[in-house]
């Protein structure tokens, strides 16, 4: 389990201040260390004490300087490719979410409007014949959707079941049999 979560604010006594200091440090420097072990790149840090000028560099004011060069020698548009801060991360998530949103309310109402489109042809409103080639279009790839994952359900509900096999349940759940109907011959009588 991690540590709790400390509470942001300024440390008002002088040595525990330090003390808290020294050790958040050690930390990071810790994790920087393990994060380019396990990530086989570079990394540096800088903490600069703006009270007595001390600046404390990792692993060294050197090889912190060399990388910091490196990036500096980049060029603009490749330096801000690679930035990500944390209100850009944060839009691109809620962007993400938003988008994969209204990707569903599209295709929510794009399902309302084959439903009313096949009630009015059920109700005789509208004839097949009058419907447009993309009206037609949209109603094959709807149905055929809609027989894909009916049929899905109905072999959670029954796994027994083949998918050449219809199947017939009364109230009680037991299964109807017709005459001249047979499960080996999907139907045909055995004459």
């Amino acid at each position: 389990m991690g540590r709790p979560k400390v509470k942001l604010a300024w440390v008002e006594e002088r040595k525990r201040r330090a003390t808290v200091c020294q050790r958040r440090m050690k930390e990071l420097i810790q994790m920087a260390e393990e994060l380019t072990i396990v990530c086989d790149m570079s990394a540096c840090l800088v903490f600069y004490n703006r009270k007595n000028g001390k600046l404390v560099a990792w692993p060294s004011l050197e090889e912190a300087q060399s990388l910091i060069d490196c990036y500096n020698a980049l060029p603009e548009t490749e330096r801000n490719m690679k930035a990500d801060d944390e209100e850009s991360s944060f839009i691109k998530t809620i962007t993400k979410e938003i988008e994969k949103k209204l990707g569903l309310s599209r295709k929510a109402i794009e399902e309302l409007k084959m439903d009313n489109l096949m009630l009015q042809i059920k109700n005789g409103s509208r004839m097949i014949a009058d419907l447009s080639q993309t009206e037609i279009e949209k109603l094959k790839s709807y149905a055929s959707e809609k027989v894909v994952y009916y049929d899905r359900e109905l072999r959670k509900q029954h796994p027994n079941t083949s998918g050449n096999e219809p199947f017939l349940e009364d109230d009680d759940g037991e299964m109807k049999i017709y005459e001249g109907e047979s499960s080996e011959s999907d139907g045909a009588d055995n004459a």
